[in-house]
């Protein structure tokens, strides 16, 4: 919305659909951050954790259920940075943020200079407190930027901006929960059926690949920028050429991402994962499979790179022109009805790498299909 309004010159516009998000989101925020502190313990016993591990991971959840209003205040505020195509200030936002983040996890955790050894509730603490420390820097740019009449007046709801922010909010808020939705149950068909090891696998993986989501995002910001703005200026042909320009450029990072992790993906495995002469054989022999495992992880991904890099700028770009309906179903179909039964077929058949080449192949599903999407030019007409 933020992006469409720019482009056509309706700054006050801009400035309402700001504001209304940030009223409707702290509703939305507080919802959930009740939900999740309520149902924190079986959420996490759904992903195969007991003992000790379930113990920590709902301590964690409690203070990162304090901490969630802020999240969703950041997602908001950092949208509207988007709409308005500025990459500079969220960057000085997020070192900031991280800055935070970091000095309170080395204080906290561990409970260094006399503040209390919190351990894994340490580090939900200091993602909080980075998240307060967001949206108060986000805000302090806001306010003196283009969209400062945002934060004047009065708040009053207006039903009628509520709905059509919600209009598109929601498809791409379902999109999101689709997403995370696959991977926990992912995780849990993991759990289950190829044990904690596994899991401990696929997560260091996530953490090693999300150095090639990186460029994914920023290109996928850019494109939704451009792509929001010169609808907004009637102009759907650069709009489009935009999009494809922003796509290829991620889709030649991506890739070379991709080949250095096939090149060095055991390094990047001992990273996270450390034996040591001391360690009894058992918790080696865990070790030793767990990184066999990340490296088949990093490997098997290569091939994913380039269609994750198309299904990311495109969506995009997608949501930059306001059509968020038709990704949400995709993601509903690559990721749910695909995925996870191809998941459990391939795991059964071929083991934990089975379930890799499941996550890959609907990757490139994904890929291939929002191509289709977008070149069929539908959302050039989409109405915000």
């Amino acid at each position: 919305l933020v992006a469409r309004f720019v482009g056509s010159g309706e700054r006050e516009d801009a400035e309402t659909a700001v504001r209304q998000s940030l009223l409707l989101i702290v509703a939305v925020a507080a919802c959930f951050a009740v939900g999740l502190f309520v149902l924190k313990r079986p959420l996490l016993a759904a992903q195969g954790l007991s003992g000790a591990a379930l113990d920590e991971g709902e301590r964690y959840l409690a203070w990162a259920a304090a901490g969630l209003p802020f999240t969703f205040l950041n997602f908001v505020q950092a949208g509207a940075f988007r709409g308005l195509g500025d990459t500079v200030r969220p960057f000085w936002v997020t070192l900031g943020s991280n800055l935070v983040y970091a000095l309170l996890n080395a204080l906290l955790i561990p409970g260094n200079l006399g503040f209390p050894k919190m351990g894994i509730a340490g580090g939900a603490l200091a993602m909080a407190c980075s998240q307060v420390a967001a949206v108060a820097l986000q805000q302090w740019f806001l306010r003196r930027g283009p969209l400062g009449g945002a934060f004047s007046g009065a708040p009053r709801v207006d039903p009628a901006w509520i709905r059509r922010i919600a209009k598109v909010g929601l498809p791409a808020g379902g999109q999101q929960l689709l997403r995370t939705g696959s991977m926990l149950l992912s995780q849990n068909l993991l759990a289950r059926r190829a044990g904690d090891v596994a899991v401990a696998a696929l997560g260091v993986g996530l953490v090693a690949e999300s150095l090639a989501f990186m460029p994914g995002f920023g290109y996928a910001i850019a494109a939704s920028a451009f792509v929001g703005q010169n609808l907004g200026a009637g102009n759907p042909r650069r709009a489009a050429a935009s999009a494809w320009i922003a796509t290829g450029q991620a889709v030649a990072v991506m890739t070379l991402a991709g080949l250095l992790f096939f090149a060095l993906a055991e390094p990047f495995a001992r990273l996270f994962v450390h034996v040591t002469p001391q360690m009894p054989p058992d918790e080696a022999a865990r070790a030793h499979e767990q990184i066999r495992l990340v490296v088949l992880y990093l490997r098997i991904a290569l091939f994913s790179e380039p269609f994750l890099a198309l299904a990311m700028v495109l969506s995009g770009a997608l949501q930059g022109a306001g059509e968020t309906l038709s990704p949400t179903i995709l993601v509903a179909v690559t990721s749910i009805l695909v995925r996870l039964p191809l998941g459990w077929l391939l795991l059964g058949a071929y083991g934990v790498p089975g379930a890799w080449w499941a996550m890959t192949l609907s990757t490139i599903l994904q890929g291939i299909l929002v191509v289709a999407i977008f070149h069929a030019g539908r959302w050039q007409k989409a109405k915000v």
